[in-house]
């Protein structure tokens, strides 16, 4: 299914008296592009969250936060009072009165936390957690893609009314040139070289038109069966738009109809709205 690639996901959890926040969010990026945001600096931890979503992203500039709090009862829990109770010991020892200070406290609970966090158990448990924030990210992605697939599909739609239009200008100006030459033929001497050539010059300007017409019909048809394909589809539909861009282009320039010129505008400013799309689809 189509993704886009912008999107957040939030998960929260604990365990062992530590309260954990996982927060991912991806933005467009040609390619992948993973940074985390760990303040316990687990680097092993970190390098198994960049495998796991390699397996699950191809594109995307994904950004993880890892929060993590202690819960007020780890002041209290058996881990703080080991802690605390080895500090008399080493006090009554050397003939001094225990004292400590909130910060040291502070630093003592900090430092239990992280030894809580390096636990393998708890390494599992939040690696548990990254896994349920990519999943809901790749499911907000989806959702988020279908909608821009939907637009996109609109607005492949709203470029092939134009091309109609255009055709069915075509085939007004085209009869009525059959018209005039069937006209003017019949009253000059076929042996003016000169006006012949003009004429046959603009007929083949014509068929140089039709062409740009041929070829854009062939590119739209085939993004009808990208868009309808599984997989990554944002940059081939951004090469096809650059395609029928150009073919709209020359359209404009070849062109001495006001309407064509004008519906040929239309085009482009469709095409330009799907690019601006398909930049945020994997």
């Amino acid at each position: 299914m189509t993704r886009s690639m912008t999107g957040f996901s939030s998960i929260s959890g604990s365990l062992n008296l530590i309260n954990f926040l996982i927060q991912i969010k991806s933005e467009n990026s040609k390619s992948l592009d993973i940074s985390i945001v760990d303040y316990n600096n687990n680097f092993k931890l970190q390098e198994r969250i960049k495998q796991i979503i390699k397996g699950q992203l191809k594109r995307g500039k994904v950004r993880i936060l890892i929060n993590t709090t202690n819960q007020k009862a780890l002041i209290k829990s058996k881990y703080i009072e080991k802690s605390l109770s080895q500090l008399v010991n080493i006090a009554k020892k050397n003939n001094l009165t225990p004292s400590i200070s909130l910060l040291e406290l502070k630093e003592i609970v900090n430092t239990e936390s992280v030894n809580l966090q390096s636990n393998q158990k708890v390494e599992r448990y939040q690696i548990s957690l990254i896994k349920k924030a990519i999943n809901q990210l790749i499911k907000n992605q989806k959702e988020e893609g279908g909608k821009m697939l939907i637009d996109i599909n609109k607005k492949i739609e709203n470029i092939s009314k134009s091309l109609d239009k255009i055709k069915n200008k075509i085939a007004k100006i085209t009869k009525k040139m059959d018209k005039k030459y069937n006209a003017e033929f019949s009253k000059i001497n076929v042996t003016d070289d000169s006006y012949i050539k003009k004429e046959i010059a603009t007929l083949i300007e014509r068929i140089d038109i039709e062409e740009e017409i041929l070829r854009l019909e062939s590119h739209i048809n085939k993004l009808r069966k990208i868009a309808r394909s599984s997989g990554s589809k944002g940059l081939i539909i951004d090469f096809y738009m650059q395609e029928i861009n150009r073919e709209a282009n020359t359209l404009s320039s070849k062109s001495k109809d006001f309407a064509i010129s004008d519906y040929s505008i239309e085009i482009k400013k469709n095409v330009n709205q799907v690019r601006e799309i398909a930049a945020n689809l994997d």
